[in-house]
């Protein structure tokens, strides 16, 4: 009788561990997919930092372009141009006038 309760009792905590293990399984797997969504999320965030820095690069490059044209003679001459009507000796400024219709 003895070995009878040995056994049920073994079949009983073989039960629980089971139990136990299954759970533990249950769990790991769904962290795993919690984890793989995480990493997609951020997998995506850093594809969108990627394109801002690319765009924040065009960006300084276009206004670095700027400063170093602004400091040249032409960009001087344009601007005396454009601000005052100033022209070279060898140009003629044809202004827009009224037409008498």
């Amino acid at each position: 009788m003895a070995e009878k309760k040995f056994k049920n009792g073994s079949r009983v905590g073989l039960a629980i561990i089971l139990i136990a293990v299954m759970l533990i399984c249950g769990f790991v797997f769904w962290k795993t997919h919690m984890l793989e969504k995480d990493l997609d999320t951020l997998d995506q965030r850093l594809e969108q930092i990627k394109e801002e820095i690319e765009n924040e690069n065009r960006q300084n490059q276009s206004i670095n372009n700027e400063i170093k044209y602004r400091q040249t003679d032409d960009y001087i001459e344009d601007q005396a141009r454009d601000t005052f009507g100033l022209r070279d000796e060898d140009e003629t400024i044809f202004k827009p006038g009224k037409t008498d219709d």
